[in-house]
């Protein structure tokens, strides 16, 4: 076969390579993302241990946040340039850093700085970078293959805030750091390495189609990834609807993260065993698992993200009023409450790199999805966490801080419904000029 020639079909039945493709993102994000979790366990054995507030100790997943979003655009742009499948490797190689030192640190300032460096490599490992390999590999299925991928992060909270649990009840938090850190270098790794490839073209393959088929790439060998249509961040800056999904998710985030970062310490100040609290909390993230499958595959049929982001929203606003009344109502409104938050926590998840995809498209998508992050998720995700433990230390409950939650989730909803897609780049919609009139 020649250099120019298409290469052919491969046999009827064979199984899509994306389809492994995201299942090693699944896995790498039930690490990393677990890793964003886990904090939750530690705030209380952390006080105790160093007789810190729980908002001092809150500031440190704050600093977390930040040093993910500003972390962001460089791993975007790295990303868009270089491929996503280095930037998953450095970040793994950060992740396991960080927690190894997290074992040994005695400080709070020394706590915020590997707090700063764990934020750097969740930067890389996340929805804007795992977005953009999902969306290079499939244009039909997308919608269910990023929510088979960013499923992994909230399994992690699943699967790793009750481990962190266990290991810290047995061992002490020092060990439980240790733990974890053997399982970021040793499980990512060496999956990313062997098994992670950036775009089809890489392995003579084109995007999943719209006929649910794998088909072979027909471009030339020496370009099989031609350039991908939609914004430049520049153009993507300048509409309204890059702003209204930035409000939007950072009002989310700000409530969502802030109820996560606080969950297990609400629970046992309830009576729970920090056991029972983490296998709750973690029981939570796991329905946030299954809300990224269902509210990815609901998307493909929906069409559009907005109003779905709204939806999901006011879910969460409803899980959290449940939880309040949990002590009034008993343990089935805590079952409610791990539904309704879980299902739209997840959504929110997935709905952020599918919006940039739909409203954007590929130009730039890890650029642009890079910098939505960041105003976006990172700023929500740093502010909310610490807000509620101010409010913790000032009145000595987290009720008002989680009414504030459900305010802010209330406030965000009419935001995403009324966000408008945004108009194609003028050079996509210029009809193109006749030969006879180019002459003219």
């Amino acid at each position: 076969m020649s250099a120019h020639e298409p290469a052919s079909a491969p046999a009827t039945g064979r199984v899509f390579y994306g389809w492994f493709v995201v299942a090693v993102l699944c896995f790498i994000s039930i690490l990393d993302g677990g890793f964003a979790y886990i904090f939750s366990a530690f705030l209380k054995p952390l006080a105790s241990e160093f007789g810190w507030t729980r908002a001092e100790i809150s500031a440190g997943f704050s600093l977390y946040m930040v040093a993910a979003g500003l972390a962001l655009p460089f791993w975007g742009r790295l990303a868009d340039r270089k491929g996503a499948r280095m930037v998953f490797l450095w970040s793994a190689l950060i992740d396991g850093t960080a927690l190894l030192a997290l074992s040994g640190m005695g400080s709070l300032p020394v706590f915020y700085a590997l707090y700063l460096l764990l934020g750097v490599g969740l930067g890389g490992i996340g929805p804007a970078t795992v977005g953009k390999v999902v969306c290079e590999w499939f244009v039909a299925r997308r919608g269910l293959a990023m929510g088979v991928a960013l499923a992994g992060s909230a399994a992690g909270g699943l699967v790793l805030l009750p481990l962190a649990g266990l290991l810290i009840g047995a061992l002490g938090w020092s060990a439980a750091y240790r733990g974890l850190a053997a399982v970021a270098l040793a499980g990512m790794v060496p999956l990313v390495w062997l098994l992670v490839t950036d775009t089809p073209g890489e392995k003579g393959l084109a995007p999943l189609d719209h006929g649910d088929r794998p088909e072979r790439a027909t471009a030339e060998i020496d370009d099989p990834t031609p350039e991908p249509g939609g914004h430049t961040l520049r153009e993507a800056l300048w509409t309204s609807t890059f702003w209204s999904l930035g409000a939007a998710f950072c009002l989310g985030s700000m409530a969502g993260f802030a109820v996560t970062t606080h969950l297990v310490a609400f629970l046992q100040d309830a009576g729970l065993s920090l056991e029972s609290a983490s296998t709750i909390a973690g029981l939570t993230l796991g329905v946030s698992a299954g809300g990224r499958l269902l509210i990815g595959w609901v998307s493909e049929r929906v069409g559009h993200p907005h109003g779905l982001l709204g939806v999901c929203l006011i879910m969460q606003a409803a899980g959290v009023a449940l939880l309040l009344g949990a002590d009034a109502f008993g343990l089935w409104t805590v079952a409610a409450f791990a539904l309704l938050f879980g299902l739209g926590f997840g959504g929110l998840v997935v709905l952020y790199p599918l919006s940039v995809g739909h409203d954007f498209g590929l130009r730039a998508f890890g650029a642009i999805a890079a910098v939505l992050g960041t105003i976006g998720l990172t700023f929500g995700g740093a502010v909310g966490p610490v807000v509620a433990g101010l409010v913790y230390d000032g009145t000595g409950s987290y009720f008002w801080a989680f009414v504030l939650c459900i305010a802010l989730l209330l406030a965000s909803a009419p935001v995403a419904f009324v966000t408008s897609e945004a108009a194609l780049p003028m050079r996509e919609v210029e009809a193109p000029v006749a030969p006879a009139q180019a002459a003219g």
